[in-house]
């Protein structure tokens, strides 16, 4: 059980990073927009986070085999469809198809080990494991995904998902065993509408505001539209649903608010800022997507090494010290990336990685083992997605968040740039459009390959303004990453902080009543 969940598992996270290694391909072929490249990330998170809870429900009630066995089935099918693409928008909407499928394996991930593993020791063990494979493949993605990417070609990271799959249905139909079902819990699929409605209204907006501006009326529609929608999921979950998604007073118990913000916003800012910190190396660096994978493995080595320690130790340290503590190391992580200066090599980034890549790899299991003691062993489901969309969520904001930043500083520093060029006011307004549009995107210097023939004697300063322009961008995102970690970090001490004056006053209440 535990090597079919473990692989599954390694398989979708794989999937979630790998592509990493595949944007400036996927940016040359298509020649997609930094908004394009952030909905091949964001079309896998948004779907998983706003279905994850469903199925989870579904798996609870029906079986948690056959929701991995369909699960399976889709993630494979779409993996075939993707190296088949041939357009950004394809390529978008068939990723949403592939985590509907993650969404059930997700879903079911944690709650069969839970019920394969009902010794606290041994589950333990299983979970330190599961966690150690969990954040190895998030951060082992841009290395696997940059050796496929520059052997085979962009299509390989789906298609290396094809035996794998079917192995794995394979191998569950025989011999993974059905677990206890919780027969009275139906789904919710208004509850799902509107929080994946909210969250694709929400990144939207965060994603064009770069481009149209924070106050232009589609982006504040679009952030309307998601206050709406979300305000009505929570208000449905509270007052209206008869089966709700999210189980209210698992939600009221100490330590869940703290364990939710460290959740949300270790991939909002760690996590989504590997993305451009990728596509930095590949673009500025000249880093060929191997070398470039290779260059972010200290995150896997530091997150393999602290997961399944931090698993082992959690009945030791109080989570409310384990997550503040560890979402400080990705926060002081996401600080040592920054400050990188043109001339600067890639080892700016170890100390940073290294440290951040603990966070991470603790996070992980922390959050991982304290999801079960939220809920009832028969609503495992419900508890491990709850936090699965958590993160999930995190994923798509940081996504949008860090890569509007992006964007917006690289597109405004190359425009800067390029009118201080001497003879840039000869260029086309076109050529100039299309050298702005592509440092936006994450192409640093390697804009200048398609550089015409009369333009050749200004490469060097153009070579320089995208330079400047990629690294402006790529502090910025640290800077804001860096912003947001520490506030979290606070906000968790608070939610704990208050958590454990309830209890205490509870605990006193207890005592002085009986009752």
């Amino acid at each position: 059980m535990l090597f079919m969940v473990c692989a599954a598992i390694f398989m979708l996270m794989l999937d979630a990073t790998v592509v990493t290694a595949a944007l400036a391909d996927i940016r040359t072929q298509f020649d997609a927009s930094i908004d394009g490249l952030q909905w091949v990330i964001d079309a896998y998170s948004i779907p998983l986070a706003g279905l994850l809870l469903t199925f989870a429900t579904l798996g609870d009630r029906f079986g948690r085999k056959r929701m991995f066995l369909a699960g399976m089935a889709v993630f494979t099918g779409a993996s075939l469809a993707l190296t088949l693409a041939d357009g950004i928008v394809q390529l978008d909407i068939l990723r949403a198809v592939q985590s509907v499928g993650a969404a059930m394996l997700f879903a079911t991930a944690l709650p069969l080990l839970s019920a394969a593993f009902p010794e606290p020791a041994a589950r333990a063990k299983a979970i330190g494991v599961y966690g150690a494979v969990m954040a190895g493949a998030t951060v082992l993605g841009p290395v696997i995904g940059g050796a496929l990417v520059t052997r085979f070609g962009w299509r390989s990271i789906f298609t290396v998902n094809l035996p794998i799959g079917v192995a794995l249905l394979v191998l569950a139909a025989l011999k993974m065993p059905e677990a206890a079902r919780a027969s009275g819990r139906r789904a919710d699929p208004l509850g799902s509408l509107l929080l994946t409605g909210g969250l694709m209204a929400g990144v939207f907006a965060v994603t064009r505001s770069s481009v149209l501006g924070w106050t232009s009326p589609a982006v504040l529609g679009l952030l309307a539209a998601a206050v709406v929608l979300v305000s009505g999921f929570l208000a449905w979950q509270i007052r209206g649903a008869e089966h709700p998604l999210l189980d209210v007073a698992m939600a009221r118990r100490p330590g869940f608010t703290g364990t939710a913000i460290v959740s949300v916003a270790h991939m909002a800012t760690l996590m989504a800022a590997t993305t451009y910190l990728s596509l930095f190396l590949i673009g500025t660096l000249d880093c060929t997507p191997l070398q470039m994978g290779l260059r972010v493995i200290p995150l896997s080595v530091g997150a393999m090494i602290a997961a399944p320690l931090t698993a082992v130790l959690a009945k030791k340290v109080p989570i409310s010290v384990s997550l503040t503590v560890t979402m400080a190391l990705v926060a002081a992580g996401m600080f040592l990336l920054g400050g990188f200066a043109p001339g600067d090599g890639w080892t700016h980034f170890l100390p940073g990685e290294l440290v951040g890549g603990v966070g991470l790899g603790a996070i992980t299991a922390a959050t991982q083992a304290a999801s079960l003691t939220f809920a009832a062993p028969e609503n495992a489901g419900m508890a491990s997605a709850t936090f699965g969309t958590l993160r999930q969520v995190g994923m798509a904001v940081g996504i949008a968040g860090l890569g509007s930043m992006f964007g917006h500083v690289a597109r405004q520093q190359a425009a800067s740039g390029l009118a201080a060029v001497p003879g840039a006011d000869s260029v086309p307004q076109d050529l100039r459009d299309a050298f702005v549009h592509q440092v936006g995107a994450g192409s640093g210097h390697q804009v200048l390959e398609a550089v015409p023939p009369r333009l050749q004697g200004s490469v060097p300063a153009l070579t320089r303004v995208a330079d400047h322009a990629s690294v402006d961008a790529l502090n910025s995102v640290a800077t804001l990453g860096s912003v947001v970690a520490a506030v979290s970090v606070v906000l968790a001490v608070i939610a704990f902080t208050v958590d454990r004056g309830r209890a205490t006053r509870a605990a006193a209440r207890t005592r002085l009543t009986g009752v």
